[in-house]
């Protein structure tokens, strides 16, 4: 089923219900009413309107046919509703609209601020993450994200240990670490993390002329958390609020620094002296005196689910209209001056290649040959559901796959990265098989299956040079070979995180991309 928050994917069943009870009252039932299930995400976070997004996916594959969070969502209905049977059925309909309005008010409006200490006042909120670069020119939400990715996974891994929980105290609040300490199963080690969907709920700016001196985000998270011993472990879907704060004069440190954790204050591995003060500088380093920590945790659902890899679902949005970034243009023309190799055309080749080799790596069950062309937190998350789908005897089949169509929407540049996203339409034929039998579980292999995505690939600002078509190491030349760390075979190099080419970072489906 598509990623969404449960609450915003159960939303139009539950106004369907409100609607069909009104109509029940005094009114001639509506009917036909179809519920149809998405697919997991693929390539992260699905932002919504800052950073590099993420994804939702409403088709099969590596693009979705399996379930990551399960639920489903209304896609038809008709009926009608009269009132020709008095004010009473009428004011239950109208009962039920207005609930409706409070209902979708609450899903999509700005972030649920309750139980978060909000300096106040603060100005409306925003859901931007670039809108932190006023404050910090150094910000950048490819950063934010990695820091954030790898400090949940941390902070879950070490929830079974108040040791290791409190060694994170400059990144994790005391009532943050007090609440997943407390998180059931109380004291089962948390063996693998995968983060299927962070949302930018809401981002918080200091007013000009008030107290309040922190940048606040809140953000919601979606994950598959393996628990338990070998043997005995079991998946848990979760969904969970955290919001974030940090001072609004603290820079973002460089790449290298950002999943160190060590004292964001002097750099050593963190030791606590007393309470959240460093044992080496002395100084009081959580509360975001120095980096984000984050300030309250908020779970909202957790259940047994494993995942669910068969059936098949029809294909939303890609007839929607294209979403352009307004300074898409200027942004690409200032990339071009910068560097006159990254042409269009080459950016296109790089990611044909990216294409064609992601689609036979998953077909083939194996993502060494796509290793080098996508970043650390996309290989990851690629890789849990190639062992999911080993685990229950199953291959998702691409064949024919191709591009048919691409343009680019957006263009943003920061200190540490340019980030390229493209919207990428494309068709081929796309099965589930049991591997053993060969038995068809889900898709169509008669026909193929027209879809859209949107694409971003992401290079270190510093980088220069044509996008590469060949298939060798970037920066030493040589035959590509990368390990699981990203790391060439031959000169040792990390390539994977855009610091000599293009790498995929983040795959959005088309029924969710905001822009």
């Amino acid at each position: 089923m598509s990623r969404r928050r449960l609450a915003r994917r159960n939303a139009p069943f539950f106004i369907l219900l409100l609607l069909l009870a009104a109509a029940e009252a005094g009114a001639r039932p509506g009917g036909g009413q179809g519920f149809s299930g998405g697919g997991h995400s693929y390539g992260g976070s699905h932002s919504s309107g800052g950073g590099y997004g993420g994804s939702h996916s409403s088709g099969s594959g590596y693009r979705g046919s399996h379930s990551y969070g399960g639920g489903g969502s209304s896609s038809g209905g008709s009926g009608s509703l009269s009132s020709a049977d008095g004010g009473f059925g009428c004011g239950l309909t109208l009962l039920a609209l207005l609930l409706c309005v409070i209902a979708l008010r609450q899903l999509s409006g700005p972030a649920d601020t309750s139980d978060t200490a909000w300096d106040s006042p603060l100005p409306a909120p925003s859901r931007d993450l670039g809108i932190i670069r006023g404050l910090d020119p150094d910000f950048s939400a490819v950063l934010f994200e990695d820091f954030v990715y790898a400090l949940y996974a941390r902070a879950h891994g070490a929830r079974a240990s108040r040791k290791d929980l409190d060694s994170l105290a400059p990144y994790l609040s005391a009532p943050t670490r007090d609440a997943l300490a407390a998180r059931p199963p109380l004291g089962v080690p948390v063996s693998a993390v995968v983060i299927g969907a962070l949302h930018v709920r809401s981002v918080h700016l200091p007013a000009a002329g008030t107290p309040a001196t922190q940048v606040w985000v809140s953000l919601g998270i979606e994950s598959n958390l393996t628990t338990g011993e070998p043997g005995s472990e079991q998946t848990l879907y979760v969904q969970e609020t955290w919001d974030l704060a940090r001072e609004a004069t603290v820079r973002t440190r460089p790449p290298e620094a950002v999943r160190s954790f060590h004292c964001p204050s002097c750099g050593a591995p963190f030791a606590s002296s007393a309470g959240d003060r460093c044992a080496f500088c002395y100084e009081l380093v959580s509360s975001g005196r120095f980096d984000w920590t984050v300030m309250s945790v908020r779970l909202e659902a957790s259940e047994t689910r494993p995942p669910a890899l068969t059936g098949t679902v029809e294909e939303q949005g890609t007839g929607l209209l294209t979403i352009d970034h307004p300074a898409k243009d200027s942004n690409f023309e200032q990339l071009l001056r910068d560097d006159p190799a990254v042409t269009r055309e080459a950016l296109a080749a790089r990611l044909h290649l990216i294409y064609s080799e992601l689609n036979a790596a998953w077909t083939a069950l194996d993502l060494r040959p796509i290793r080098p062309y996508v970043s650390d937190n996309l290989f990851d998350y690629l890789q849990y559901w190639i062992k999911a789908y080993r685990r229950q005897g199953l291959r998702n089949v691409l064949e024919g796959m191709r591009i048919t169509r691409h343009e680019l929407v957006k263009v943003v540049r920061d200190r540490w990265f340019d980030a390229v996203t493209f919207r990428v339409w494309g068709t081929g034929r796309d099965t589930t098989v049991r591997v053993s039998t060969g038995e068809l579980v889900g898709g169509r292999p008669d026909r193929d299956r027209e879809y859209s995505e949107y694409w971003t690939l992401i290079r270190g600002a510093g980088v220069r040079g044509a996008a590469r078509t060949d298939k060798a190491c970037p920066n030493c030349g040589g035959a590509l070979d990368v390990n699981q760390a990203g790391q060439c075979a031959h000169c040792g190099s990390h390539i994977t995180r855009g610091e000599f080419d293009w790498v995929l970072s983040r795959i959005e489906q088309d029924d969710s991309y905001t822009g």
